[in-house]
């Protein structure tokens, strides 16, 4: 043979394996066409998984996702055009391997790929599944049979905690993994904040100027920060979830770390996010429509609870001050002193003998208790702190009986309560003659409103108007709106001493100048602080007192403004479980112009989840007025 021909000879194989190179893009791109066409005659792009996977939703005429991360979608237009983006996806997935956990298209995104392989059946000899080890290990490690809801109640002193907080709890596969494990994972969405100032993180968090972001971290974590730091009670309840589902949820929570959401405070927040990855698992319920304006996480909770046969049930889980509380409350008075020494660190333990075994066993379970409390939760502790928790641990471990069960009574379950936003109409009488009065409230509770289902003795209002018409005038003006209204009356306890708060702006009328209606409006802000003291001599009731101080500005002021300072004290009482009564008394002093003197009385009638009765009699010297009103909640 000459040398020609087996040069030629040698040249065939190099040919061929590059006509192959220029065959595979070719090939690819007409399965690609293939499928793009089999999808947008099946109407793919327009069905409701496909819009969930892709957080679309109407926008006009068209359509817009709410994710802002680039590398959420392949398409150009992928943010607006859903079609686009589902084409440019099959072609994706029929991409060469290419190196890094989330470079492939098919490992980027696993929930589109599962969906639109179920939808069109790839040829795995045309489009092979890629490798995808990253993803693998992450969905190993989560291990989830399941899927629980988490609700937090709310924490008044963190802005973005004041509504309350939702997450997902994965239930892990392993015999480890009981509804008590600690070691499942979670799944949460919070804003990514860059400043620690309460007020302009509320306000940058209204407007949505920070980034949201799904993270995953274990189920300790967040108990540590919940029920351990900020005392908040948890409620868990476990969804219907078949395994299949909860597997695309998964997927889809991993889709979720290529992007970020801007983050809305009232609307697209926390739960609002965790309702939309739900809706990845279970399109059909369609659970992020179900709110148009704001989103509040007790809400979302309702609408979960309201899909029938999603909530396979519900589990309590104290934080550790009601935990340490419900301990302390089964010593006798003698019993508690003993063991707020023995928590102080103080020695005491010669004082035990006199007392039964069993008693000896549940004053060291409770000042144990009590101590870590007081010392908190770090690992860094002082040497007397060491040494006290030690004593009290050897003391304990001597006994010999174990400690019996703590049962904590759950309060009452957060759908017992009535719902957030209100609407109320009423009449009533005043010196100038009788009115009627029309409101709407955007959230939350008030301190008069029956507490069943909210925390006990809060206050959280945010827009509260209130829109009245008097028999004389006929014209409407503004009677109060309320823009921030909140207030924590927390009984003082010597183990967990807390004072109690107040803070509210908003719209109101200058009473104390004998005037009402549009020319005696004033911009009012109010902040104060003091103590409350909780007894059960009529059945249960709460009596406070507060310093306050107080601004305003309008032109029915002297100077057209005023500072002052004084005080408030009051009473709760709860004399039946559906009538609820608040007397509260004001004096406020100003450096020039009229004091501030209000006596206040206001009934609140449960006639049913949702639907109550107001009776209100108010002195505001020179005025004075009687009112009803009924209050709808929704």
């Amino acid at each position: 043979m000459s040398r020609q021909g087996r040069d030629v000879r040698r040249g065939r194989p190099a040919l061929l394996f590059s006509l192959l190179l220029a065959a595979a893009p070719a090939a690819a791109g007409d399965y690609a066409a293939e499928l793009a066409a089999r999808a947008r005659a099946l109407g793919l792009a327009r069905e409701r998984a496909w819009l969930t996977l892709g957080h679309y939703t109407r926008s006009g005429s068209g359509w817009e996702s709410h994710a802002s991360g680039d590398k959420f979608f392949l398409a150009t237009d992928g943010k607006r055009d859903p079609q686009a983006e589902l084409e440019a996806d099959l072609r994706g997935f029929l991409r060469p391997p290419e190196p890094g956990p989330r470079a492939h298209p098919q490992c980027r995104f696993p929930a589109r790929y599962a969906w639109l392989k179920e939808k069109l059946a790839f040829d795995p000899a045309r489009l092979p599944k890629q490798a995808c080890p990253a993803f693998a290990a992450w969905r190993d490690a989560m291990d989830a049979k399941g899927v629980t809801l988490v609700f937090a109640n709310a924490y008044l002193n963190n802005p973005g905690s004041m509504y309350g907080h939702t997450f997902l709890r994965l239930p892990r596969k392993d015999a480890g993994g009981g509804e008590d494990s600690l070691n499942d994972y979670t799944i949460n969405f919070a804003a990514t904040p860059d400043t620690e100032n309460g007020v302009l993180y509320a306000l940058r968090g209204i407007v949505g100027s920070f980034p949201g972001e799904y993270s995953v971290m274990p189920y300790y974590l967040k108990i540590q920060e919940y029920t351990n730091l900020e005392s908040r009670d948890l409620w868990e309840y476990d969804l219907n979830l078949t395994q299949a589902q909860a597997d695309r949820l998964l997927e889809h929570a991993w889709e979720m770390g290529s992007t970020y959401f801007p983050y809305y405070f009232f609307d697209e927040n926390c739960s609002y996010q965790l309702l939309t990855l739900l809706d990845a698992a279970l399109p059909d319920a369609r659970l992020g429509e179900s709110f148009w304006a704001t989103v509040i996480p007790a809400d979302t909770v309702r609408a979960i609870l309201a899909r029938p046969g999603l909530v396979a049930g519900a589990r309590y889980r104290p934080s550790y001050v009601t935990q340490m509380l419900a301990r302390r409350a089964r010593l006798s008075p003698t019993e508690r002193s003993l063991a707020t020494r023995l928590g102080r660190a103080k020695p005491a333990l010669g004082e035990l003998a006199a007392l039964p075994v069993e008693r000896q066993a549940l004053v060291l379970d409770s000042a144990a208790d009590y101590l870590r409390y007081r010392v908190g939760f770090s690992s860094e502790q002082s040497t007397r702190t060491l040494q006290g928790e030690r004593a009290l641990l050897v003391a304990r471990g001597r006994l010999g009986v174990p400690s019996p069960p703590l049962n904590v009574d759950p309060p009452p379950r957060l759908e017992e309560g009535h719902d957030t936003a209100r609407v109320s109409a009423g009449f009533g009488a005043a010196r100038s003659g009788p009115f009627e009065e029309i409101g709407w409230r955007g959230a939350l509770h008030d301190l008069t409103a029956p507490d069943a289902g909210y925390i006990p003795y809060s206050q959280l209002e945010m827009m509260d108007l209130r829109l009245r018409v008097d028999d004389r005038s006929r014209k409407p003006y503004i009677e109060r709106l309320a823009l921030v209204d909140i207030a924590s009356l927390v009984p003082w306890d010597p183990w967990v001493p807390q004072i109690s708060w107040r803070a509210s702006t908003g719209v109101d009328q200058a009473k104390e100048y004998g005037c009402a209606g549009p020319s005696c409006m004033y911009y009012d802000g109010n902040v104060g602080g003091g103590i409350a003291y909780s007894t059960s001599f009529l059945g249960r009731e709460l009596y406070y007192a507060l310093a306050e101080g107080n601004f305003g500005v309008g032109p029915i002021l002297d100077r057209t403004w005023r500072l002052g300072a004084g005080a408030s004290a009051g009473v709760i009482l709860d004399p039946l479980s559906f009538w609820r009564v608040q007397c509260e008394a004001t004096y406020i002093g100003y450096g020039w112009g009229p004091a501030r003197e209000r006596l206040r009385l206001a009934n609140a009638f449960r006639l049913s989840r949702d639907l109550e009765l107001r009776v209100t009699l108010d002195r505001r010297v020179p005025e004075r007025e009687a009112g009803f009103a009924l209050n709808v909640y929704f």
